[in-house]
C-alpha cells in the first residue's frame, strides 16, 4: 500500500473487471478487489503493469499469490449444515442445507487451496491464495458462507467486511445526497419562493424556516 500511487493501471488492464477504485475517505482512488462483487481470476496482468512494485512484477505463478486466505463459516455453509444437522427443528423432517460444494468446484487450485473432506464438505488448505472466486460464487445469502481474510489482517472473523463496509458507506452518502436535494429548491419552486419576497421596506418573508437580519443595516 505504501508503494501504490493510485495510477489505476491495474484497474484498466484487468480483463475481468475485478479491480475497483475505492471512493471513500482517505483511501479514495486506491485499487481494491471486493470478491463478493467480482473475484480475482489470477491472470497476473496487473502485476506485469504496475510501475512502482506495489504489485510484484516478478510474480508469474498463480499458486504463489498471497492476497489472503479463505475462511468457511460452518454456521451458514450449506454442506456443513447438511452434514451436522439431522433434521429441521421446525418440521422434524428433511435436512438443513444441501451438498453444495460450489467453492470447491470453482476453485482454480483444487486440492491445493481447498479440498473436500471425506468427499463431502469443503475444507480450506494452506495453498489458498485469496483470489475470492469461491466468495463470488457462494450461493448463500445475504451473508456468504465463505470469505477471504486479506494478508496481514489481524481479525479473521471480519473477513469480507471490506465490501460490506464500502457498500454501506456508499448507500449512506447517496441517501444524504438525496435528502439534501429534497430540502433545496430549484426551477418553478425556487421562482415561487422568490415571488414571496415583499418590498424593500421590510424584511423578506419565506414560507420555509429562515432567520434573516433583523434590520436593513447598510443596505441601499
Amino acid at each position: 500500500m505504501a508503494l501504490c500511487i493510485r495510477c489505476n493501471r491495474c484497474l484498466e488492464v484487468c480483463p475481468y473487471g475485478s479491480i475497483k477504485r475505492e471512493g471513500i475517505g482517505i483511501a479514495i482512488g486506491t485499487p481494491y478487489v471486493y470478491p463478493e462483487k467480482k473475484a480475482c481470476y489470477l491472470c497476473m496482468a496487473c502485476c506485469h503493469l504496475c510501475p512502482t512494485g506495489a504489485l510484484d512484477n516478478q510474480l508469474k505463478v498463480p499458486a504463489k499469490v498471497t492476497m489472503g486466505k479463505a475462511k468457511i463459516d460452518t454456521s451458514t455453509c450449506y454442506s456443513h449444515l447438511f452434514l451436522e444437522h439431522d433434521v429441521l427443528p421446525e418440521s422434524g423432517d428433511g435436512r438443513i442445507g444441501a451438498l453444495c460444494n460450489t467453492c470447491y468446484f470453482v476453485c482454480p487450485l483444487q486440492d491445493r487451496a481447498i479440498t473436500l473432506k471425506d468427499n463431502l464438505f469443503p475444507v480450506i488448505l494452506d495453498g489458498c491464495v485469496g483470489c475470492g472466486i469461491c466468495v463470488e460464487r457462494c450461493p448463500t445469502s445475504p451473508k456468504r458462507a465463505i470469505n477471504v481474510t486479506p494478508t496481514g489482517m489481524e481479525q479473521p472473523d471480519e473477513a469480507g467486511f471490506y465490501f460490506r463496509k464500502a457498500k454501506q458507506s456508499y448507500e449512506t452518502s447517496r441517501s444524504a445526497q438525496k435528502s439534501n436535494a429534497s430540502r433545496s429548491l430549484s426551477g418553478e419552486k425556487l421562482l415561487e419562493q422568490k415571488f414571496n419576497i415583499q418590498g424593500v421596506d421590510k424584511a423578506p418573508k419565506f414560507e420555509f424556516p429562515y432567520e434573516g437580519p433583523k434590520n436593513k443595516g447598510d443596505w441601499d
